[in-house]
């Protein structure tokens, strides 16, 4: 478990430098943008949820043109360790812009967990997505390494965390894109965000977030992103 953890902070070093090495030998446009986000978590049974989303992301250049999407899915807990989802989301422009924008997406993600020594949380997310972009077929796969450590503060869950992604896209037959994040997430109640995908408990979690994202093949090529996602599970 502790070279897993180890290879992850590595890997995760790596990534920054790498980014920030390319970013600064091109002369790309960098957009800073806000993306508020809700998501809703129902609970059918101990194994079954229902999962719920709606977000809006806007560039700071832009005050009049936002990206939407929202989604459906179904969750299924095998065990602590392992977990799937599918679901449909739907991408589209909203206000006043000239790059107009329209997606419908089918998704598939399997989640692998491990529990390093330290009480940390190691999530291994693949996921497929079947897109239609403005009505072009294509497949993207991603995949997402997220380490977290939860910590108790005053009977209140605090739970810091930091991920990397890679996008492989079939429109360019490439692996296009980049991600790293550093965030926190904060519980209402003493049952925390490590489990939240083991418990039907009802809970409510916060999670403030910095996104950096590089991309080969979108103008601008580098986002630097600041999420705020209100977590609602019934």
């Amino acid at each position: 478990m502790k070279t897993i953890t180890g290879r992850f902070f590595i890997c995760l070093v790596l990534l920054i430098i790498f980014s920030d090495a390319a970013a600064a030998q091109t002369s790309a446009e960098t957009s800073e943008e806000i993306w508020p986000e809700v998501d809703v978590f129902v609970q059918v049974s101990p194994k079954v949820r229902l999962f719920f989303l709606g977000t809006v992301s806007r560039a700071k250049e832009s005050k009049d043109a936002f990206e939407g999407q929202v989604g459906a899915h179904v969750d299924y807990l095998l065990n602590k360790n392992v977990s799937f989802r599918t679901g449909y989301r739907r991408g589209f422009s909203l206000g006043e812009t000239d790059d107009t924008f329209s997606e419908h997406r089918l998704l598939v993600e399997q989640t692998f967990r491990l529990f390093p020594r330290g009480g940390f949380l190691l999530s291994d997310r693949n996921r497929v997505d079947l897109r239609w972009v403005s009505g072009k077929f294509s497949v993207r796969y991603r995949n997402r390494l997220t380490l977290e450590r939860e910590f108790m503060i005053r009977d209140r869950s605090y739970t810091p965390y930091a991920s990397i992604e890679a996008y492989y896209d079939s429109r360019f037959d490439t692996w296009n894109r980049n991600r790293y994040a550093f965030g926190i997430q904060w519980s209402l109640r003493r049952r925390g965000p490590l489990m939240k995908l083991l418990s039907a408990r009802k809970n409510v979690v916060f999670d403030f977030y910095f996104m950096r994202q590089n991309d080969s093949r979108s103008q601008p090529n580098h986002v630097n992103a600041l999420g705020v996602v209100t977590n609602l599970y019934f």
